[in-house]
């Protein structure tokens, strides 16, 4: 947990950013974890996405491996009405090279992840398929 003194330092040091730029709650604190995570040396860190994936604040990192669990009728508003359109969302976390795990497969989109790891040249594989 970051130190309520981190929290307001942080917070003190961004306040003509964050009124410049009318950022998210979320972003606001993905950016201090970040910058919390820089100012401690962390070696790794489990960094979840909020939502999407795509447009998502978190994905500005480039991870040592992507995770996608399953994929669902969530956040419809803004993610799209299709699963198809939630999946290529979601895929919007796969990096160039790095590798990506599914953690289930679901045949009518499987393929948008597919398709996004080839262009990515990213290594994918099934969770579901492991055993």
């Amino acid at each position: 947990m970051i130190p309520e003194n981190d929290v307001v330092s942080f917070t003190e040091r961004i306040r003509h950013s964050i009124e410049k730029l009318e950022p998210s709650f979320f972003e606001i604190t993905v950016a201090m974890a970040f910058d919390w995570f820089a100012s401690e040396k962390i070696d790794i860190a489990v960094i979840e996405v909020g939502l999407g994936g795509r447009l998502d604040s978190t994905n500005i990192i480039t991870p040592e491996v992507s995770v996608i669990t399953n994929i669902s009728y969530d956040h419809m508003d803004l993610l799209g009405n299709t699963l198809q359109k939630i999946a290529f969302e979601k895929a919007g976390i796969i990096k160039p090279g790095i590798p990506v795990v599914v953690g289930e497969e679901q045949a009518e989109i499987k393929n948008v992840f597919l398709q996004s790891a080839a262009e990515n040249d990213s290594p994918i594989y099934f969770a579901s398929q492991k055993r």
